[in-house]
């Protein structure tokens, strides 16, 4: 095993044994553990979900050469999964970036509530679907990603193991359905029926339901693919636009009373989401988002896409990037008439001044009559 430290400059130890690990743990800061035993022993599975369960801010990446979906059923506790064949550069990038994207949530507890667990929640009807489809042999591969698209938390799990880096693909696959087509059903079938992705219910937050996030997920990932049309990266844009609410259901499932408190909040003072979250909870649910899927490999466009999907002024300067089409998406398929004005009127109100930065506006016209045609 390999810990990673980073203080006056990065450090690395390597441990043979489990117990100096972790006694190391108990003593260092440490952001990144590179677990590279055997499965079979459930050695090196224990040892990590020892790690998530007393330091779970901490990083786990596992290499192994044992089969992919073999891993990802045996060791839910890892962020990332390499072959042991991979490059030693591709490790380090993986890791590089995730270290990087520790700045959207400068607070360790923050970091360690959302590395506690890899669950996210699926819809109840959906997974039971996706289970029917897959139990028949002649189910097709276009039915199976129609399902999954409509699922944020399968989508997710399903582009974490594919952009994991543990195949070495030569070429990043951005779509469910390149993603479902590399896989195989049988790889699918063996995920979901492993029961992989929990189904977890953020019940406990009133107003907020499973279901709507996902609906709101796929009316954006629709809307930000056709706005993306010469602009970005159409299969980016998909998954952004499907993914950006992933932060949201894992503050539902494992910080419900403040999720609730910052939605309360909002409503009572007119706030945006974002800003009620920031000053209940420390950051906001897309930062939170953000930061997951950059533990899980997402590509880093996306991911800043995700971060700053409420504040795209951040990532695009002078020109439509992936974070507007996002922003422009989100906003757009919850309401195409949203008015225009100042970033300090209406909280649901569309940047006038930014989007005239960017050159969005002479095409917002059309951007709406395309959320008209796409959002019921």
């Amino acid at each position: 095993m390999v810990s990673l430290e980073r203080g006056a400059g990065a450090s690395v130890s390597v441990f043979e044994r489990a117990e100096a690990l972790l006694e190391h743990l108990a003593q260092h800061r440490v952001d990144v553990v590179v677990a590279a035993g055997e499965l079979a022993d459930n050695a090196c599975p224990a040892l990590l979900r020892q790690i998530q369960l007393r330091h779970p801010q901490v990083i786990r990446v596992v290499v192994t050469d044992r089969d992919a979906s073999e891993v990802f059923r045996r060791v839910p506790y890892a962020h990332q999964f390499f072959e042991r064949s991979a490059p030693a550069s591709a490790l380090g990038r993986a890791v590089a970036q995730c270290m990087d994207v520790k700045s959207l949530l400068g607070r360790t507890e923050l970091r360690a509530l959302v590395s506690s667990s890899n669950a996210l929640p699926a819809a109840p009807k959906l997974y039971a679907q996706l289970i029917d489809l897959l139990a028949d042999p002649r189910c097709s591969m276009l039915k199976v990603v129609s399902v999954i698209e409509r699922d944020v938390g399968m989508s997710t799990r399903l582009m974490q193991l594919v952009s994991s880096a543990f195949f070495g693909l030569s070429t990043q696959i951005t779509s469910l359905g390149a993603c479902v087509g590399y896989l195989g059903l049988e790889a699918i079938r063996s995920l979901v029926l492993s029961a992989e992705i929990s189904q977890l219910y953020p019940g406990s937050v009133p107003g907020l339901s499973a279901e709507r996030i996902h609906a709101r997920a796929l009316a954006t990932s629709r809307l930000a693919r056709r706005l993306a049309s010469n602009v970005a990266d159409e299969g980016h844009a998909f998954i952004a636009g499907l993914l950006h609410g992933v932060g949201q259901l894992v503050l539902a499932s494992r910080a419900p009373q403040k999720l609730t408190e910052a939605l309360e909040l909002g409503a009572a003072r007119g706030l945006s989401q974002a800003d009620a979250e920031q000053e209940v909870i420390g950051a906001t649910s897309a930062h939170v988002g953000a930061y997951l899927l950059a533990l899980w490999g997402q590509p880093l466009g996306v991911v800043r896409a995700i971060a700053y999907q409420d504040l795209p002024e951040i990532c695009d300067g002078s020109s439509i990037g992936l974070a507007t089409i996002v922003y422009l998406g989100k906003r757009l398929s919850q309401n195409s008439d949203v008015v225009l004005g100042p970033p300090s009127t209406a909280v649901d109100a569309l940047n006038e001044p930014f989007l005239a930065r960017v050159g969005a506006l002479e095409s917002l016209p059309r951007f709406r009559d395309v959320a008209r045609r796409l959002v019921p």
